[in-house]
């Protein structure tokens, strides 16, 4: 029998990596730091800030600081909330810029 952790893993487009970056994250202009905890080319799962949560679905841009170089800016979506985390997807049509996220975060 398949565990539920399994079966989500199958239906994954995209390899996950665990990382821990440092992320804003801004709805409406309004920033909140986080942490990145894991990637992939699709999304990421990211910290919620205490005393935030957006609904899913919220549009949101992400900032994610690359030493040496312009920071990276993403267009995302939440695609699922939990108690202290988040699920984001990243909008399409932004491969150079997740590719660049991956390489820096240490994700490739």
């Amino acid at each position: 029998m398949e565990t539920s952790a399994a079966v989500a893993a199958d239906k994954r487009k995209h390899a996950r990596f665990n990382v821990l970056c440092a992320v804003l994250v801004a709805p409406n202009g309004h920033s909140h730091e986080g942490y990145i905890l894991d990637l992939s080319e699709g999304g990421a799962r990211v910290d919620l800030v205490p005393g935030w949560t957006p609904a899913d679905g919220t549009q949101l841009r992400m900032f994610f600081d690359v030493p040496d170089s312009d920071s990276v800016t993403l267009q995302t979506h939440v695609a699922w909330v939990a108690v202290d985390h988040m699920g984001l997807r990243f909008d399409p049509e932004q491969d150079a810029e997740i590719g660049r996220l991956m390489e820096a975060a240490g994700a490739v």
